[in-house]
């Protein structure tokens, strides 16, 4: 999951002035998209020694370090935005995807359980992924709890629908990752995605189909 397209998500959400034009964010994406990270580095680098706090640049060379997997720097970037904007929700939740990615589990989790309480609990995005936090601690009701408060708030975000039928079928609970899959081809017109082409979620949820025909015809032989 490439950082700075959940924070495109959010901008409308949360307010974060834009200080690049556009054209150059689209040069930048460009070269980052085509492997040329130094060359996307330098130009964001050129942003930075104008303006050392802009946001949007930090972003992006969190991003870039965090496409190479240098997670020591993409980690740096985030870090300095925590220290200069403290209690922001934004700069929280990436903070704990790169603490997730470095299986700091514990810590990630405070730091998304700060950013929900920040938001009033109103982030369908913050509560999905602390619902999944819930589920890697074994708190079965509380991880439920969660999603469907995500899905409550946005029943339409294609990854909420796909993580409560996943953590269904882990869950062996059938019967609603059954009802699940329905309402995710019922609605499918209307799904909203980020990141993730609309296709990819349509092969999981087809292998998901696959499994649950499979597990009725083995309780059947049984």
């Amino acid at each position: 999951m490439a950082i700075i397209m959940w924070t495109i998500f959010y901008l409308k959400d949360f307010d974060m002035d834009r200080y690049i034009p556009e054209e150059v964010l689209d040069e930048i994406a460009g070269l980052t998209d085509e492997g040329k990270y130094d060359e996307a580095i330098e130009m964001v680098n050129r942003i930075l020694t104008r303006d050392p706090k802009n946001e949007q640049a930090l972003l992006l060379i969190a991003d870039i370090q965090y496409r190479q997997w240098n997670m020591e720097w993409a980690d740096k970037a985030v870090t300095f935005l925590n220290s200069t904007k403290k209690d922001d929700p934004l700069w929280l939740y990436v903070k704990w995807l790169l603490e997730m990615e470095k299986n700091n589990w514990k810590e990630a989790r405070s730091y998304l359980k700060k950013a929900m309480q920040l938001t009033n609990w109103e982030n369908h995005e913050i509560m999905r992924c602390y619902g999944l936090s819930e589920y890697r601690y074994g708190n079965r009701e509380k991880w439920r709890d969660f999603l469907k408060k995500a899905f409550k708030q946005n029943s339409l975000d294609a990854e909420v629908v796909y993580n409560i039928i996943q953590l269904a079928i882990l869950d062996e609970d059938y019967e609603e990752s059954q009802e699940m899959i329905s309402y995710y081809y019922d609605n499918h017109s209307g799904l909203k995605i980020v990141d993730k082409p609309i296709e990819r979620y349509d092969k999981k949820i087809a292998l998901f189909e696959k499994y649950l025909k499979w597990k009725n015809y083995f309780k059947l032989e049984k």
